[in-house]
């Protein structure tokens, strides 16, 4: 399974939004997100809105945070 595959089914998120997760985790802004993937800023905001309500965050920094805890629980119950 790939990275954003997990991402995705651990949290809930869909294939666009754990993309531009995976993004925000290496520290980019939402402007070069939003080059990389082909896209505007605002679209990339909005993904970033879902996907603080899916981990019930508030900030980039929290989503990061979130996902690599939900990560990490999950990996636990498969080993």
């Amino acid at each position: 399974m790939d990275r954003h595959t997990d991402t995705h089914a651990v949290a809930g998120l869909t294939a666009r939004e754990s993309e531009a997760l995976a993004w925000v985790a290496q520290g980019k802004s939402n402007i070069v997100i939003a080059t990389i993937l082909g896209t505007r800023p605002r679209t990339i905001h909005k993904h970033l809105e879902r996907i603080y309500q899916k981990l019930g965050v508030e900030n980039r920094m929290a989503a990061v945070t979130r996902l690599q805890l939900l990560q990490h629980e999950q990996q636990r119950r498969l080993d």
